[in-house]
């Protein structure tokens, strides 16, 4: 009696509707001598015996009996598709993917063999064949596990598509949604895809789902997104009520102590933000150390802002808004030249970042660059146009370097537009034309 044919995913054998795991010490397989030895074989018994040896993880010994089984019956889908599986087993993906594509050709209509080669061709970079053979996917039926095996073709499909066609994602995860609602991980991404679009309703309503029942990384992703949406539309009591029932049974995430602190300090309750902050030290996490960053100079403690901000820009050096905070975090610390070095870096790479040319003039002319912080002031008026503060700037730097017209001319367009706001900049103000009327 034929042995039959098994379906190879995901690190077990599928057949019919049983799940085997690999045995724990696989025996050891005929050599590929014996095997040659014996020439008339065919090409059923080759794959039984390739199919036996894959089942116990065996895949290099698998490897030249379905090769010997592919010559004898080279139409035959199932021994492609378990050489494409053996090989990707092996990490030799090109070689699995071309034994995935003959298994297509000669039989299109396997669900398995259309889902791993669409995600072989995903992490290649193929986005158009991964899309056609996940699109596939959907359409076909599991050998087994048909729901979970085809919510993973859904979602698999929707990140394929984030970027390029945002409504075909969502169509994606929706359907995705449907064959598992308990899953977060469809809801998850719903929410994400929703905030992305500025719509918040939609997406707070999906990370709650995603919230309900979930552990871990999913379960902090979705209380960080709600977190977000309750800041951005200042609707805090649903999101703080969710993160303090997830304290309450994990008292020391430090992921949820530094949402919970955050959203304390989005409503002005600084004290008891700062006790959170503070209980969330020993997190390591990128987004999480940027927030903390971000809340601790919202809190005026920019000295313990200042190391965190220099660790994460040393992790990514390219990120213009997280190099301008640190810039400011300096800045306000009165570190001068440090901070006219990043704000000197921040608007090479953001040169359209108009405000940060404002800083880096005010902290180009604490260390008496007047030049630089000219040019500055030059950028920043064509960007965002001139006001009290850059007039004074202006002065200032020119009187410093004995421009004294210029310097005279700014001063009295500072005074015109100040109307009494800056007493004592218009103090000084007053006080260098009188000086430097005596110069003439």
């Amino acid at each position: 009696m034929a042995v039959a044919r098994c379906k190879y995913l995901l690190g077990t054998v599928l057949c019919g509707s049983a799940v085997f795991a690999y045995p724990q010490q696989p025996s050891r397989a005929p050599s590929r001598q014996s095997v040659a030895a014996q020439p008339a074989a065919t090409a059923s018994a080759l794959l039984d015996q390739a199919e036996a040896l894959l089942a116990q993880r065996e895949y290099a010994s698998a490897k030249p009996l379905l090769e010997q089984a592919i010559e004898r019956q080279p139409k035959s889908y199932q021994a492609w598709y378990d050489l494409g599986y053996a090989e990707q087993a092996l990490n030799h993906n090109s070689e699995a993917a071309a034994a995935y594509k003959k298994s297509v050709e000669i039989d299109p209509k396997i669900f398995e063999t259309n889902l791993n080669l669409g995600l072989l061709l995903a992490a290649s970079g193929d986005t158009e064949g991964a899309t056609r053979h996940l699109k596939a996917a959907t359409q076909l039926q599991p050998a087994s596990h048909p729901q979970q095996s085809k919510e993973r073709a859904w979602l698999s499909l929707g990140k394929l598509q984030l970027n390029g066609n945002p409504s075909a994602a969502e169509q994606a995860f929706s359907e995705a949604a449907k064959l598992a609602p308990a899953d977060p991980q469809p809801h998850l991404l719903l929410a994400e895809l929703y905030a992305n679009a500025d719509k918040l309703e939609e997406s707070r309503s999906q990370y709650q789902q995603a919230l309900d029942g979930s552990q871990g990384d999913i379960r902090a992703q979705a209380l960080r997104g709600l977190v977000n949406i309750a800041i951005a539309t200042r609707q805090y009591t649903e999101a703080e009520m969710n993160i303090r029932q997830y304290l309450a049974a994990a008292p020391t995430d430090s992921t949820a102590q530094l949402l919970l602190g955050r959203l304390l300090a989005a409503q002005g309750k600084n004290e008891e933000a700062l006790a959170y902050l503070n209980a969330a030290r020993n997190t390591d996490d990128f987004s999480m150390l940027r927030e903390k960053a971000d809340l601790l100079t919202s809190l005026h403690r920019e000295a313990e802002a200042i190391p965190i901000y220099q660790q994460l820009v040393e992790q990514t050096g390219n990120n213009a808004q997280l190099r301008y905070q640190y810039g400011l975090a300096l800045m306000r610390r009165k570190q001068w030249a440090p901070a006219e070095e990043q704000l000197l870096r921040v608007v090479k790479l953001d040169p359209g970042l108009g405000s940060a040319y404002g800083d880096l003039a005010v902290v180009a002319g604490e260390n008496q660059h007047y030049d630089l912080s000219l040019k500055a002031l030059e950028v920043r008026a064509k960007l965002l146009g001139d006001n009290p503060g850059t007039y004074f700037l202006r002065a200032t730097a020119l009187d410093h370097l004995r421009r004294y017209p210029e310097a005279t001319q700014n001063y009295r367009q500072f005074l015109t537009v100040a109307n009494g706001k800056y007493p004592d900049e218009e103090w000084k103000a007053r006080h260098r034309l009188i000086a430097i009327e005596k110069l003439k």
